[in-house]
């Protein structure tokens, strides 16, 4: 006659009213799990125990739920991650383009036309922090699609991507330095910086200049969509920092 099984246990579960809690079956205590998972039997009464002692009940009589619960608060924490990471890397492009914004309104409220050796100069950091938030977009897995330069040279992925890199690469053709998202990396086009007799006429008649006000417009586009995304980045933040306690005080109430 075969021997009973002991009271309180259900083949392959847990016995979530011993003090003692043993998995049935081929799992803990085993060889096999060593071998297939690198965690020793020990080790996985040891989590067992941590489960018991911070989820409800309920949890560990549903393992289907708990695997549920426990998926939502990894997802949960590697979006802040990555939200975290877009915030830094808007708050670096944001710092790199306040010396360049800053000789914009400067010069613009006194009509003055910085040279154009200066203007790249100031804009290079800010194109640089571009690239690295653009190199970093392409491996994001949890806040949206990774960013990506087609063959026809269109972009696709989040808003943020495609708009932080078509601006960029407008101020690089404006401004005539090198673009990333070219073939061969050579400049579009000749630069339109106005000439001598364009600036003076400027300076003492108030003359627009095109290549000027359209620096102007970029400038001014530039600063929005920066700060748009980053109010929106710290609003996902916060958002998803919500959602994770909540999923906390609901799992690991005990109730």
């Amino acid at each position: 006659m075969a021997p009973k099984k002991p009271a309180g246990k259900k083949e392959g579960g847990l016995d979530v009213h011993s003090e003692r809690t043993e998995f049935e079956g081929p799992v803990a205590g085993r060889d096999n799990v060593t071998t297939n998972t690198g965690v020793s039997g020990a080790e996985v009464s040891q989590i067992i125990e941590t489960l018991l002692k911070h989820f409800p009940e309920r949890y560990l009589k549903n393992p289907g739920e708990l695997d549920k619960t426990l998926s939502e608060f990894r997802l949960y924490h590697e979006q802040l991650h990555e939200y975290k990471e877009l915030h830094n890397a808007i708050n670096e492009i944001l710092v790199a383009f306040e010396p360049f914004k800053a000789e914009i309104d400067r010069s613009n409220s006194r009509r003055l036309i910085p040279k154009l050796s200066f203007l790249k100069d100031l804009w290079r950091p800010v194109s640089m922090s571009v690239v690295a938030l653009l190199n970093w977009s392409q491996k994001i897995n949890h806040i949206g699609k990774p960013f990506k330069v087609l063959e026809d040279k269109s972009r696709s992925g989040e808003d943020w991507a495609i708009q932080f890199s078509g601006l960029q690469s407008r101020v690089n053709e404006h401004l005539g330095m090198i673009d990333s998202s070219s073939t061969g990396g050579t400049p579009k086009k000749e630069v339109e910086y106005p000439s001598q007799i364009q600036i003076l006429t400027y300076q003492r008649l108030g003359t627009e200049i095109p290549w000027w006000e359209t620096l102007l417009e970029l400038t001014s586009e530039f600063q929005h969509t920066s700060s748009h995304h980053m109010n929106s980045a710290d609003k996902q933040l916060r958002q998803t920092a919500q959602e994770l306690f909540n999923l906390s005080n609901k799992a690991l109430s005990n109730y």
